[in-house]
């Protein structure tokens, strides 16, 4: 299991107090970190395959990622080697626009595919690289379709390819919209709404209790779009 933390505002700041208090769960998950944002449109990641809270990088790093998405995680591996490589988000580029990946749980069966834009070898670099292929042949099969179904029927497909043991909680980001699905039932994720002088903003974490606040659990099998710091779209029971 390893632990997740996004946001989404309405405008470019920072997460520097919650990635703080983010990095102290890196006692218990300290096999490797990373952040991830977007700079001008264009994805920007720093992952190291350390202990958060002892890397000067990391350090330097929360404060400078600054964005209307930011993404990081907690890695425990569970398997595969303790490499950057195999550091979350994971990073690719679909229609000159970077996506973004950071996932909890496991996928039986899906590190030992071998996509060939995968640059590691865990389960979750796998089955991003395989939501991006549906997606791209979603949006390119001749009719008009969004991207929210197109994520929707790509994660749907996840579960038809690989049919046991999937926990599956999904950070995956277009750098304009953040999409957050949970499928994890010990490790749900939970919600924080904001106001900040700009607008709303929206945090999302594995791990709530790194603040007193009231932090709402997403539901189960929930497929969730957010955008500038708003919900756009909500889907129960995907």
């Amino acid at each position: 299991m390893c632990h997740l933390f996004a946001l989404s505002c309405n405008a470019i700041d920072r997460a520097t107090p919650s990635l703080r208090r983010f990095s102290e769960e890196a006692w218990s998950m300290s096999h490797g970190w990373g952040i991830g944002w977007y700079e001008n449109g264009r994805a920007k990641d720093e992952r190291e395959p350390t202990r958060a809270d002892f890397s000067d990088l990391f350090w330097n790093v929360k404060s400078e990622a600054r964005s209307e998405i930011i993404m990081a995680h907690l890695r425990w591996a569970t398997g595969t080697s303790r490499i950057e490589c195999n550091c979350h988000p994971f990073v690719r580029e679909y229609r000159s626009r970077d996506w973004m990946l950071a996932h909890n749980g496991f996928v039986r069966g899906a590190a030992n595919q071998n996509h060939p834009e995968s640059l590691g070898s865990t389960d979750s670099e796998q089955i991003f690289n395989e939501i991006i292929d549906y997606v791209v042949e979603y949006q390119e099969s001749g009719q008009i379709r969004g991207i929210y179904p197109a994520i929707k029927q790509a994660i749907l497909n996840i579960f038809d390819t690989y049919t046991r043991d999937i926990n599956l909680n999904l950070l995956i980001s277009d750098g304009r919209t953040l999409f957050v699905f949970n499928h994890y039932e010990s490790a749900p994720i939970y919600m924080l709404r904001r106001e900040k002088s700009y607008g709303g903003a929206i945090l999302l974490t594995t791990v709530p209790n790194f603040t007193d606040e009231n932090w709402e659990p997403i539901p189960p099998d929930s497929l969730i779009a957010i955008s500038g710091g708003e919900i756009q779209i909500r889907f129960n029971s995907i």
